[in-house]
């Protein structure tokens, strides 16, 4: 269609301006017969007449008529006040002909291009249709452990998104896998121990009598053990909860002003202890489509780690900014730092003698995985204590 259009107004505008070419060239020559009577205009156009019209128009009329195989062009021009007109005419068969032949060539044009686009759309579809059942047969052949990831360098530019996000997808159900086998075998050790601590101490206290401050302190004990299952088991619903959060549908916030509110809000939690929410956030604005619930998730369990590994009458510094494509969230405590050489995201990791299950970074870092963004955690340069770091691409406007 678009091809069919432009050669349409093409030859449009060449027909008026050859046809335009021609108005004017006999208007100027009737001028000059008017100006100068007799003169070596008469030569050019020997076929010219002065008549008499009852209608005073006093406007140039054309005509074109066929006369003697030929294509004649008439002009009725104002001769004077009274009604006087000079008819002038000249053969435009050549220029016709050249109108004829531009039409022609054009619509040629058209059936050759009309023809090289179908041979192309043919061809293109075909080489589509074989990297699609390609594809298709490579994925259905995937095995449960996701070796054999695609190369885009294989297959047409057109297929690079999808293939990307085909990894990108294969890499999260990677992921998935080995946290879950990581995360059923601390769970089943995790209740396993305090269990096997409760049924020690009730085995040891049923061996002979014992005073009833004995028996104070065994219920006791099994009660911060059943304290510990409890909290596992809140864990757990936790990463229960996350998991429906990453079916959440995107809604577009303003992550700047959300980070502000939850600073705010968990500023309380380091009122007792003299620590402070230091923010340094920019820019001052940034609607976003995200999934609230997963970010709000890192963004707790961020600030959470800080003014827990803060020394008291310590700053907990948040500081965001935009480099490139990418948002960058730093929460930045004045802790004792970290191990490098330590997987802090693992399941039922716990470092140092603070108190906790373990879970909060892995819950942080499958918020992440969800929201195709990364988290990580490293040393501050500029003084003793830890960086968490949360980097994802956004799309720009």
């Amino acid at each position: 269609m678009l091809v069919v259009i432009f050669s349409v107004l093409s030859y449009q505008i060449l027909k008026i301006n050859i046809m335009q070419n021609e108005f004017d060239n006999l208007i100027k020559n009737a001028i000059s017969i008017i100006e100068v009577n007799n003169s070596s205009n008469f030569i050019i156009f020997k076929d010219y007449k002065i008549i008499h019209l009852d209608k005073k128009t006093m406007k140039p009329n054309f005509q074109i008529i066929n006369e003697n195989d030929k294509k004649v062009l008439i002009l009725t021009y104002p001769y004077n006040e009274f009604g006087d007109y000079i008819i002038l005419k000249k053969d435009i068969s050549q220029s016709i002909k050249i109108l004829d032949t531009i039409f022609i060539s054009l619509f040629l044009i058209i059936i050759i291009a009309i023809s090289l686009i179908i041979f192309y759309s043919l061809f293109l579809s075909r080489i589509l249709s074989m990297h699609l059942k390609e594809l298709s047969v490579k994925v259905s052949r995937f095995d449960d452990n996701f070796t054999n990831r695609l190369d885009y360098k294989n297959y047409p530019l057109e297929f690079k998104e999808i293939i990307s996000s085909i990894n990108h997808l294969i890499t999260r159900i990677q992921n998935y896998n080995m946290s879950q086998k990581e995360l059923f075998i601390g769970i089943a050790h995790e209740l396993k121990t305090p269990l096997a601590v409760i049924k020690a101490k009730n085995d040891v206290t049923l061996i002979k009598s014992r005073d009833s401050e004995y028996y104070i302190q065994t219920i006791k004990n099994s009660n911060d053990s059943i304290d510990n299952i409890n909290k596992i088991i809140n864990e757990i619903l936790k990463i229960g909860r996350l998991e429906g959060a990453q079916f959440e549908e995107p809604n577009e916030i303003d992550l700047i002003d959300f980070i502000r509110q939850e600073s705010k809000n968990f500023s309380l939690l380091g009122s007792k202890t003299g620590q402070k929410i230091e923010l340094n956030l920019n820019p001052n604005e940034l609607k976003i489509k995200i999934q609230k619930t997963l970010f709000s998730q890192i963004l707790q369990n961020f600030i959470q780690n800080a003014f827990k590994f803060s020394q008291p009458n310590t700053t907990i510094t948040i500081t965001t900014f935009i480099n490139n494509i990418t948002f960058y969230l730093y929460v930045d405590d004045m802790g004792c730092g970290i191990s490098e050489d330590k997987d802090y995201f693992a399941p039922f990791k716990r470092f140092g003698d603070k108190e906790g299950v373990g879970l909060g970074l892995y819950l942080s870092k499958s918020a992440a995985t969800a929201l195709k963004a990364e988290v990580s955690l490293e040393n501050r340069k500029d003084m003793q204590g830890t960086r968490a770091i949360f980097s994802m691409k956004i799309k720009k406007n």
